[in-house]
């Protein structure tokens, strides 16, 4: 049977970004991102940071670089992975977020080396797993969703991605990424 898989598009932090080893507890980024939780609509976020006693003494711009600061890359993704997927598939993100911080994980992570595509669902205010911001993924790659694969940490997400046809991945490690990847026919 001839491989289909056109594209594969992964979550941000879990597939491709972890905690960082060496990040200590701040104040800040725990409660700006407890504040994220209960207002995915970034304006009513932003209004929230500015109103918090502990956030409001921030600019935005000072807040999105303490969050990117939490997380790094994942290095068998990027140094082992990425490069082989980019060989034969075209790469993209889909994240829920806050559209503050995706400059600075796009300036310190590099994304545009491996990815054409990326969705931030503050940006089109519609998040995972609502069936139309993997339409809207797919659609930017010019793909079918049976042409794709989606991989992320968080099982309803990957469930709205099989539910418009996709092939979906949970992701708990990068050996078990790549077994599930070589189940799929998917050269790694």
């Amino acid at each position: 049977m001839i491989n289909m898989i056109k594209g594969i598009i992964f979550d941000m932090v879990g597939p491709l970004l972890q905690k960082n080893p060496e990040y200590i507890l701040d104040e800040v980024v725990e409660t700006a991102e407890n504040i994220k939780n209960k207002f995915p609509n970034d304006e009513e976020f932003i209004n929230a940071l500015k109103e918090n006693e502990i956030t409001k003494r921030y600019s935005l711009e000072e807040i999105a670089q303490k969050i990117v600061s939490k997380y790094c890359k994942i290095p068998e993704i990027w140094n082992t992975l990425l490069p082989k997927l980019k060989e034969n598939y075209k790469l993209g993100i889909i994240n829920n977020g806050t559209a503050i911080t995706i400059p600075y994980f796009k300036k310190v992570n590099n994304f545009d080396e491996f990815f054409s595509t990326f969705i931030n669902s503050s940006e089109i205010n519609i998040e995972k797993p609502d069936s139309r911001i993997y339409l809207v993924a797919l659609k930017q790659m010019n793909l079918k969703p049976e042409e794709c694969v989606f991989i992320d940490d968080t099982i309803d997400n990957v469930l709205g991605a099989e539910k418009v046809g996709m092939k979906g991945v949970l992701f708990t490690d990068y050996q078990k990424l790549v077994i599930d990847l070589k189940s799929l026919n998917i050269n790694v």
